[in-house]
């Protein structure tokens, strides 16, 4: 990622606009095999649009069957790629855009010693974590489309923010 992208996913991992980054790119997504034996299997998030269409499909051209309002949670069941993910919504599997969820906080360990970048991946290497450290997950990187970047979680360590590739965490 690039500091101004990495900003505007820092900012975002606030809470504080992701309209913004729809139009800033930023780092190229993973496909999610790579990582879906670190992913739970249901997450909490937070909407941040003013309406978010939900959809029976994971593109824009699927019908709508309702809509989400901003700060409402919902639960992720999986991710169609990094631009969509998938709820269920009034009895039946549905799907909403990533480009405006907040990630809740939850807890994880490190699998094994791993590389921790402050504030940014690009700013270099910052620390070592051991095996086992606690970790809370703020977010996730974004993608060059504004979508979810799953290669990277955004963590804060004992009040410092930065980045630990998602392969190396245990997450619960």
């Amino acid at each position: 990622m690039k500091k101004k992208q990495a900003m505007l996913a820092l900012t975002a991992a606030a809470g504080l606009g992701l309209s913004a980054l729809y139009s800033a790119p930023a780092a190229q997504a993973a496909p999610l095999h790579d990582i879906s034996a670190s992913m739970p299997s249901s997450d909490t998030y937070i909407i941040k649009a003013g309406k978010l269409n939900v959809r029976t499909e994971p593109n824009h051209k699927g019908d709508i069957l309702g809509t989400l309002s901003s700060e409402q949670k919902v639960t992720v069941i999986g991710f169609a790629n990094d631009d969509w993910a998938q709820i269920h919504f009034k009895g039946k599997k549905a799907y909403i855009s990533t480009h405006f969820l907040m990630k809740t906080a939850s807890q994880a360990k490190t699998a094994k010693q791993t590389a921790f970048y402050a504030p940014t991946p690009e700013n270099g290497k910052a620390k070592q974590l051991s095996s086992g450290t606690e970790v809370t997950i703020l977010g996730w990187g974004f993608s060059k489309n504004g979508g979810f970047d799953f290669t990277w979680a955004f963590v804060d360590d004992g009040g410092v923010k930065g980045y630990i590739q998602t392969k190396d965490l245990q997450i619960r």
